[in-house]
């Protein structure tokens, strides 16, 4: 099976940084610029800091920013399905739905060396790295990837 492990380059539109041709409709019907800022946006209640990182004029400086929200309750629950949303929303644009399924069966994995191993898999060397990550942001691909091919 063909790995795909770096979202950059030929796959950078697969990274939650990639700048998208139409903005995507988000948390409370706001529109963001990349899918980065949409999951952003989508920690927090609060329409200033929602429309700060919508505003925010790099998709690195949207997740500084939401790193700083007040977070909406049971965030971490919610998450996961925030981030699905974001993706179905990336993703109805059907150059960027072609793009997906011209990955074919592939695997995915966001590899990074910013020691995220929960929405990708870190290989910094840093023992703290070691273990293998979650690789959600992937798995999450791979999802709408095939739900794509069924419809």
């Amino acid at each position: 099976m063909e790995r795909i492990e770096e979202f950059r380059g030929r796959y950078w539109f697969l990274s939650n940084f990639y700048p998208l041709a139409q903005p995507i409709q988000g948390a409370r019907g706001l529109l963001y610029p990349t899918s980065e800022a949409a999951f952003q946006g989508g920690k927090t209640n609060d329409p200033r800091e929602r429309a700060r990182i919508a505003a925010a004029p790099e998709p690195r400086i949207a997740k500084q920013l939401g790193r700083r929200v007040r977070l909406i309750d049971g965030w971490n629950e919610k998450r996961h399905g925030v981030m699905r949303a974001v993706l179905r929303a990336k993703f109805s644009d059907p150059a960027l739905a072609g793009l997906l399924a011209a990955t074919g069966d592939a695997y995915l994995k966001e590899t990074t060396t910013w020691h995220d191993n929960d929405w990708g898999c870190c290989r910094c060397g840093q023992a703290k790295c070691a273990e293998p990550g979650k690789n959600w942001l992937g798995l999450y691909l791979m999802d709408l990837r095939t739900e794509l091919a069924r419809d």
